[in-house]
């Protein structure tokens, strides 16, 4: 073989390298470092990040890798992600608002799953309608969106005033989250309203009933579809770059689809991550199913823009965060 004829093979072997080499990393071949992603929740928190955190091979193939990191209250979540120590958190549908509000480089990237809050009482509670609640003493944590979002739904839906500094017709016990159930098991207080898994162990272990789910109020109000709870927000970095969106996307598909799919994988999950008993795990399984959709549909989100809504007349939300901020399907 001459010269030339060595030199020609040799540049066509050289393509055939790189040409594989482009397509491997195309197709989220090993040879890609995937990048990496920090991501915020609580220790009480359930979410996508609950499957994500105990089961990484989950993102396998993917060009991301999440590290999920727990704090203890949403203000030290929300810190981080502004701060870009962490670049994706999980937090309510209206606190993404507040967080938006501030300031930060953060939109809205993905649907966790529907409004699981509710008004509780005892059983043989002869309160059975919100409309009960009128003189009653209500245990609930004040400083929470879903206290704010229940102000809404009273006002709007009965006419009835819940404030819990001024004229109320609803006696307002201002609790920690944990401790929605003692007060009303000791008596301090007639029902209370709160989120799972509080909801479902009320139900389970201290037979307690649901008064009125958020779902029922909010069907009840007008919202359109199902009434959006957590959702995925991300720094605009991550939103910037198209290819690691579309895996955040396919990241958050695959943790609600394994959530879903498997109970059993899931109850186990909840019971040693919030050290539930097995019987209250299944509840908080049943009554929170994700949302499996790839990405935000314009429905979701004017059903978010609504919850915004409910949020500034309760008084948690000064004003309409950007609606741009929520990231839908292209």
């Amino acid at each position: 073989m001459n010269r030339q004829l060595q030199v020609a093979a040799a540049l066509i072997g050289l393509l055939v390298i790189v040409g594989a080499v482009v397509l491997l990393f195309r197709q989220g071949g090993s040879m890609a470092e995937p990048m990496l992603l920090k991501a915020s929740t609580i220790t009480v928190g359930l979410s996508t990040f609950d499957v994500i955190e105990e089961d990484p091979s989950i993102l396998n193939g993917l060009g991301v890798r999440i590290e999920v990191i727990r704090f203890q209250v949403p203000p030290q979540s929300i810190d981080s992600i502004l701060k870009g120590d962490t670049q994706l958190t999980v937090i309510p549908v209206e606190l993404a608002g507040v967080t938006m509000l501030q300031g930060g480089d953060v939109y809205i990237v993905a649907l966790d799953n529907t409004m699981n809050q509710a008004i509780i009482a005892p059983r043989d509670s002869d309160i059975n309608s919100p409309r009960d609640l009128v003189g009653r003493r209500v245990a609930a944590v004040v400083g929470s969106g879903t206290y704010a979002l229940f102000k809404s739904f009273m006002k709007e839906l009965y006419g009835i005033r819940v404030d819990e500094s001024g004229p109320s017709d609803v006696v307002v016990v201002n609790v920690r989250p944990g401790d929605v159930i003692d007060a009303i098991v000791r008596g301090d207080v007639d029902a209370g309203v709160i989120w799972d898994p509080v909801v479902s162990l009320a139900i389970a272990k201290y037979d307690m009933k649901v008064v009125a789910s958020y779902e029922d109020l909010w069907r009840e109000w007008g919202g359109p579809g199902k009434p959006p709870m957590l959702v995925w927000i991300a720094r605009g970095e991550v939103v910037g770059d198209r290819e690691v969106l579309e895996d955040v996307w396919e990241a958050h598909r695959r943790a609600a689809e394994k959530w879903n799919s498997d109970k059993e994988y899931t109850v186990d999950l909840l019971v040693r991550l919030y050290n539930l008993d097995p019987e209250v795990a299944e509840l908080v399984w049943e009554r929170n199913q994700m949302y499996t959709g790839l990405c935000i549909t314009g429905e979701l989100k004017q059903a978010m823009i609504k919850v915004w809504e409910l949020a500034v007349k309760g008084g948690y939300l000064e004003s309409m965060p950007p609606a741009d901020r929520i990231v839908v399907c292209p």
